[in-house]
């Protein structure tokens, strides 16, 4: 059986070798014979050359006046900032949001802020939704230390293009070179060099708006929230907390109001807008006094359980307590409860 397995492999290299064994003689007569001109008698002509992948040739002029630079892109960082696919102008586009409010007059008060900074003069139309720069310069410093000197090297002039949508919630901007001064050969503008000026300055812009986008933000979650909450009484005449908010909308606050009073949930009806809590005083934490951060808020209740239900009164929501068997707290605990609840509700940043 050896000696049958030994005899086909060999069988089989012989079969293949002139194709595997090649010498290099035969490989060059088969490249010179793909690659030779056809040789025809005399009186017919070549037949015609298809040129369609031919290779051109190009000198060392054209190749060294090639624009190699990489194509100016438009960041859009801003939160409110996009792009459309496919635009070929140096222009953004920008949505209303929470932190832009209305979206016209905040571009043209960031324009406005942002080039007075650097003492650029800005001049609008008389629609303000087209603006025209002075000249922004670019230099270069040479020498070192006291004889440090600054030496301007080019110039331009742009314009600037708020375009709003019809209604209010988008709008493009759009920079355009004006006008370009260059001081020595090195700053003339070359293939899309202009377009690339342009870009960097959009991208400016929206970087600033960006950033002004951030501290609004900030502004707004760090201002404390209005507190409709009020004593009163619900529909069965029993003391309560009174908010203008739905009870739909009151429930779904309640998980973060709870927490923040340390409540813990032990169950809850849906059905009945109830919540079954039990309540620990806080007590003061080590980390808390070092760093001098608010504790919670400490409510005029023992520790146990408790029952946190919701009633509806005409198109406001009631909150009642009753301790773990339903009975109702008294006046005096209830309205000592408003002031803490009110508290919980600011640190909490929630619509109660």
């Amino acid at each position: 059986m050896q000696n049958w397995v030994k005899g086909s492999v060999v069988a089989s290299v012989l079969l293949t070798g002139c194709s595997v064994f090649q010498s290099e003689q035969e490989v060059a007569s088969r490249s010179a014979y793909n690659h030779a001109e056809l040789k025809l008698p005399a009186g017919l002509a070549q037949p015609a050359k298809p040129g369609k992948y031919d290779i051109p040739e190009i000198s060392s002029t054209v190749i060294s006046e090639a624009d190699t630079h990489s194509p100016a892109l438009v960041l859009a960082t801003a939160g409110s900032s996009r792009i459309e696919e496919g635009d070929k102008l140096s222009r953004v586009w920008f949505d209303r949001n929470d932190s832009t409010g209305e979206l016209v007059p905040f571009l043209q008060r960031i324009l406005q802020a942002q080039f007075a900074e650097q003492a650029i003069e800005l001049t609008a139309d008389e629609t303000g939704l087209t603006y025209t720069t002075g000249w922004i310069a670019k230099s270069e410093k040479e020498g070192f230390w006291f004889w440090q000197s600054s030496q301007q090297q080019e110039q331009a002039r742009f314009k600037i293009s708020i375009e709003p949508r019809p209604h209010g919630r988008a709008a493009s901007m759009m920079v355009t070179m004006l006008e370009h001064q260059h001081f020595n050969a090195e700053a003339k503008l070359e293939g899309r060099e202009a377009q690339r000026q342009e870009v960097a300055l959009l991208n400016q812009i929206i970087d600033r708006i960006g950033k002004e986008e951030i501290i609004v933000a900030r502004a707004n979650k760090a201002k404390a929230p209005d507190v409709s909450l009020e004593p009163g009484i619900d529909a069965e005449g029993h003391p309560a907390l009174i908010t203008q908010q739905s009870i739909d909308v009151t429930w779904s606050q309640l998980e973060a109001l709870l927490a923040e009073l340390n409540f813990a949930v032990t169950d809850m009806n849906r059905t009945e807008f109830t919540y079954y809590i039990n309540y620990t005083k806080p007590e003061p934490g080590f980390w808390s006094k070092l760093w001098g951060s608010s504790d919670k808020v400490v409510l005029p209740l023992t520790n146990g359980e408790y029952q946190l239900v919701l009633g509806r009164v005409n198109k406001q929501t009631a909150i009642v307590l009753r301790d773990k068997d339903g009975t109702y707290l008294n006046t005096e605990t209830t309205l000592a409860l408003h002031e803490p609840f009110v508290q919980a509700i600011r640190q909490a940043r929630i619509e109660l």
